[in-house]
């Protein structure tokens, strides 16, 4: 018998829309976790409410992971198309697990690899434990089975997530798992290739981006949302209302994406930390509104979270093709803060930091995500714990305004930014609307009010400490490296995954990720450019938009780009490999 790995492995489980496909991918990932093991977990499906096909994939290991690297050790099928797909995808000896009652030949579709086939009557299994919908646990239990995991790791599981459906609900789940995981058990001939061992380590958490977003608002203290649902923004709004009485939120799921910019205008105008999600196609309406934020220097936060465009373009694949918009919405010339994080614990402080500089600088801030950032989940450590502070800027107490005398809203100010105070404070009454405007808020257009008032807006980014949006490193030393690797927002996970994949095989790489695309950190990324040995950047866009940026405010073109914008994300390998192009090693 040969030796089980131990603790390392991938997984994928497949079918139609509307049958579990990425709860069950979601549950297997959890147990893994709470096993111990770092694990990425990632889905791909078509905008089809019902059919299609489906993809749910995880890859789990001791070391820390941020992408799927080599085949499939288990494919969970719940059709016969997923088998039919993924096939040549699966490694030496993986475990297909699929019902026999619905796939009858599935072993003939083996084309002479050497495969595990467990076949199973889930459905029936299913019922027998309490319903046919269960049939998706079954397959699960039988996943966990076959990696010989601990099935009281399993059954606390199953037990939190339906304690709110009762008792009878959760024990007839983890009925459909057990018999799932006894049916493995008892059906391989010999252990499976692959084993999971419980390892203790602090408690962790697995999330995604939306989701760590969500936590980043509320913990800098969102109170007001407005939105109009739009993939893969969605969950965003969902997750808000769910946490709209535990933190005193207001959650308006708006008539369109237009109603919604405006609402949050008029809430920051108010005070209140406020904020919006959507998508490329919601953001194209929302352009007015941002202007109108911009002269009035209200401070509001988007969350634009990328998807494939232009106009419907393919609505449930990620893209990073929104950048120069984001940089450039809306007409005239009016600063905003575009902040593009890369992964889970980034969206988590980024959010927070949008909100402080949206009042610092008074002035939207836009946060892009993409659909791969929005829906991927990691295992990271509690981020809970990253100290972090509310800024309220420049805010008037009331005290202070009691005392204030010809109060100018939009003063003029050595750092651009202009004392704000609350509607309903004394002495603070002023002219808001979307004309340009003197220092007390009323309509100018005196040419040199106008000058005055561009230059004094255009201050303001240089205020946010360069610290704060100065581009991160991964890798070799400057000095060692053998190529620098840029990139920015989603595409760090694969990156990272990649530079490990290099590291093993002697290939030293440094990557430079650049988190913030205004302000632009400018003599920093200059700097590592012309330091290094060699560059190339990777961008899932067609158009090497942050190579773009980069020109424009550094005047450094880099020759090497490698573009994806086929609507999928990088793989670590692929990476891998063209870094090894490009070096022709």
């Amino acid at each position: 018998m040969s030796m089980q790995a131990v603790n390392k492995l991938n997984f994928m489980v497949g079918g139609p829309a509307g049958t579990g496909v990425a709860t069950m991918g979601l549950l297997f990932a959890k147990c893994l976790q709470r096993s111990g093991l770092e694990v990425y977990g990632t889905n791909d499906y078509p905008s089809l409410i019902k059919g299609g096909h489906n993809t749910y994939m995880v890859a789990a290991s001791t070391e820390p992971i941020t992408g799927i690297v080599g085949k499939f050790d288990i494919l969970i099928a719940l059709d016969k198309t997923t088998i039919e797909r993924h096939l040549h995808e699966l490694s030496e000896g993986a475990a297909v697990i699929y019902d026999s009652n619905k796939v009858k030949d599935a072993e003939s579709l083996a084309q002479g690899k050497n495969l595990v086939f467990l076949g199973a009557p889930l459905t029936k299994m299913a019922a027998e434990a309490g319903g046919e919908i269960m049939f998706n646990t079954v397959a699960l239990g039988a996943s966990m089975g076959l990696l010989s995991l601990d099935f009281g790791i399993i059954e606390n599981m199953l037990n939190k997530i339906w304690a709110r459906k009762g008792k009878k609900v959760a024990d007839a789940n983890i009925a459909a798992a057990k018999a799932g995981y006894d049916f493995s058990k008892s059906a391989l001939k010999s252990p499976f290739k692959i084993r999971v061992e419980f390892v203790k380590r602090e408690k962790t958490m697995f999330i995604n981006g939306n989701e760590a977003a969500v936590l980043g608002a509320i913990k800098a203290g969102c109170k007001f949302v407005a939105e109009y649902p739009m993939s893969p923004s969605s969950s965003i709004l969902h997750l808000m209302a769910g946490h709209e009485r535990d933190f005193g939120i207001i959650v308006k799921q708006t008539e369109d994406e237009i109603a919604a910019a405006n609402m949050i205008a008029a809430a920051g105008f108010a005070g209140v930390r406020s904020m919006t999600a959507t998508s490329g196609g919601g953001f194209s309406l929302m352009v007015e509104a941002l202007g109108m934020m911009g002269i009035m220097e209200v401070p509001c936060v988007i969350f634009e979270s990328q998807r494939c465009g232009p106009s419907t373009g393919l609505p449930t694949y990620t893209e990073q093709a929104d950048l120069l918009f984001a940089l450039h919405a809306s007409q005239g010339e009016f600063p905003r803060v575009v902040i593009a994080p890369g992964d889970p614990v980034e969206c988590y402080v980024e959010a927070f930091n949008a909100f402080n500089l949206a009042e610092k600088v008074q002035t939207p801030v836009i946060v892009l995500l993409d659909k791969f950032l929005s829906e991927t989940s990691i295992t990271v450590d509690d981020f809970r714990k990253i100290p972090l502070k509310v800024d309220r800027g420049k805010l008037m107490s009331d005290l202070e305004m009691e005392k204030a005398s010809g109060f100018k809203r939009h003063a003029y100010s050595p750092d651009g930014i202009s004392p704000r105070c609350l509607p309903g404070q004394k002495n603070g009454m002023y002219v808001c609307s979307s004309y340009e405007h003197d220092e007390t808020g009323y309509t100018s257009e005196d040419p040199h009010v106008r000058v005055a008032m561009i230059d004094k807006r255009a201050r303001k980014l240089s205020s946010i400490p360069q610290e704060m949006i100065a581009p991160t490193f991964f890798g070799a030393e400057e000095s060692q490296a053998q190529l620098l690797l840029v990139c920015w927002g989603s595409t760090k996970m694969p990156a990272l995954q990649a530079l490990r994949l290099l590291e093993a095989e002697g290939v030293k790489i440094r990557m430079m990720h650049i988190k913030y695309a205004s302000p632009f950190p400018a003599q920093d990324v200059l700097r590592a450019l012309q330091s290094a040995r060699d560059v190339a950047i990777f961008e899932g866009n067609s158009q090497a938009q942050m190579r773009s940026l980069i020109r424009q405010q550094t005047g450094f073109y880099i020759k090497k780009a490698y573009l994806r914008y086929d609507g999928r994300p990088f793989m670590p390998e692929e990476i891998a490999e063209q870094v090894k192009k490009f070096l022709q090693v």
